[in-house]
């Protein structure tokens, strides 16, 4: 059916007709929208996501009716701020789905999974591997996976958990390099759930880099897409063994003052209190514990980014002596030597121990 059918079933089904009616409470789209989205979850008990609780659906419908909550404000200045009930027109429950498909869409496989019916349209969710180990929820994938350009939706590649991989920078450098555009989803010890989504491949080099279509993103305490803006293009950045250099991953802001910054000694987060790169606020603390780190490469990769070749430190020894005096850089060797330095490290804080 069309817009205005859809919206008399939602009401039906928590005991509430639109006939003579004029206007709506927000309380009571909310209720409508949260009804469909707990069935939803009901219907995907099958998925590699978790499935989460009240408080996530809580977080997801809200933010779905952002607009409605808070009209002709940005989600930078709301964030702190909690939505009142207000009554608005019947026409603006009608805007809410045609401006938000993702909710038409819910709808749609709820009724498909209730009679039966085989899809023949791309699913919400991502397709992961069943044995994946991840923290995000089934409704924390759809929410990000909505905002991915639609090419990298269907396949979520997991490259890094800390959890698996442990704290060490220089395996996160060695799985996320050449990967093709990813997810960066970091959970710090104050609660706080925030990353970005990277359009091109990490590649260690003293520069900015990405396109304007990326984003940050907040997943608690609520979910937010923090557009990028047209003051700078200071995207992303991925830096090692610089002696005059940040070392280390970072996205938006500048230098030293990065939206989210992930130094290479591992295990602080650092968020800047303003960022000219996106319409994002401060995602998390000043300086903030890791909690988890988890990297996704979004969409199947291409062969192209894939093809790495044999390792420059498998080279004849002389040859990479003539290579290094030409201002040839070795970003495996440097990983390496990174690596070696952090075990050396620990060894000698065991000793002391």
């Amino acid at each position: 059916g069309g817009i205005d059918e859809k919206i008399a079933f939602m009401l039906l089904l928590v005991g509430e007709s639109c006939k003579f009616r004029s206007s709506i409470h927000t309380d009571l789209i909310k209720k409508c929208i949260c009804v469909i989205v707990k069935a939803f979850l009901k219907s995907q008990s099958k998925s590699s996501f978790r499935v989460g609780d009240e408080a996530e659906i809580e977080k997801f419908v809200s933010s779905l009716l952002h607009d409605l909550f808070f009209p002709s404000e940005k989600r930078k200045t709301s964030l702190s701020k909690e939505p009142t009930n207000v009554k608005v027109a019947m026409n603006e429950f009608e805007s809410l789905i045609l401006k938000t498909p993702i909710i038409e869409s819910i709808l749609a496989d709820v009724l498909r999974a209730c009679f039966q019916v085989t899809s023949p349209s791309p699913s919400l969710i991502p397709s992961i591997p069943g044995d994946t180990h991840t923290k995000i929820s089934l409704l924390e994938a759809i929410f990000l996976n909505n905002s991915l350009p639609h090419e990298l939706r269907q396949v979520w590649r997991p490259l890094f958990n800390t959890d698996t991989h442990g704290e060490s920078f220089s395996k996160l450098a060695g799985a996320i390099t050449k990967q093709g555009p990813t997810l960066v989803l970091v959970s710090d010890e104050a609660g706080n759930k925030f990353g970005g989504f990277a359009t091109d491949p990490w590649a260690m080099s003293p520069k900015f880099c990405g396109k304007p279509e990326t984003f940050l993103f907040h997943l608690s305490p609520k979910m937010n897409i923090y557009d990028s803006t047209p003051f700078n293009s200071n995207y992303q950045y991925f830096n090692l063994k610089q002696k005059t250099m940040p070392n280390g991953l970072g996205m938006g802001g500048q230098l030293e003052y990065f939206g989210f910054w992930i130094d290479n000694e591992f295990g602080i987060v650092t968020t800047s209190p303003s960022c000219s790169t996106y319409h994002s606020p401060q995602l998390g603390e000043t300086e903030g514990k890791i909690r988890s780190l988890e990297v996704f490469g979004v969409g199947e990769l291409k062969i192209d980014e894939d093809e790495a070749g044999p390792s420059v430190l498998d080279m004849d020894p002389e040859a990479q002596a003539v290579l290094e005096m030409m201002g040839k850089t070795f970003h495996s060797k440097v990983i390496r030597e990174v690596d070696e330095e952090q075990e050396k490290k620990r060894e000698m804080e065991k000793e002391y121990e």
